[in-house]
């Protein structure tokens, strides 16, 4: 065997490799996509509802309850002095930004609390059928 003949042989499986490693290459990333795709339809919110119906609409429940909590200022009466109390009548303004994520939150909550019982709603009518 030659110089020349032993250095075509090498280059030969360079090149082989080198293809090998571009076809696995491509099917990793053809994988990469098929289990993208499948993991989105699987997470989706549409999915998860329709498979947990009665869990989706508890949590949105909790999800309420809690931002309600975190939205409504917290004053306890007993909490309260007498030195708290101005002795001018004064006019509370509410900041715009808290006034506009309360907004914001309630829209929010009724928009999700709409989806999960028309959800919960068509769920319970397929399985009655």
């Amino acid at each position: 065997m030659t110089t020349n003949e032993h250095l075509d042989g090498i280059q030969a499986r360079i090149e082989d490799l080198q293809n090998t490693i571009a076809e696995k290459e491509e099917q990793i990333r053809q994988r990469a996509r098929h289990l993208k795709e499948d993991l989105q339809a699987e997470l989706s919110p549409l999915e998860v509802i329709k498979k947990h119906p009665l869990g989706a609409a508890g949590t949105v429940l909790a999800f309420g309850f809690l931002l309600g909590r975190a939205l409504k200022p917290s004053l306890k009466p007993s909490s309260i002095t007498a030195s708290d109390i101005p002795s001018e009548p004064s006019v509370h303004h509410p900041s715009t930004v808290k006034s506009a994520m309360g907004t914001i939150g309630v829209d929010i909550l009724r928009s999700a609390k709409d989806l999960g019982f028309t959800y919960l709603q068509r769920y319970l009518d397929r399985k009655i059928r």
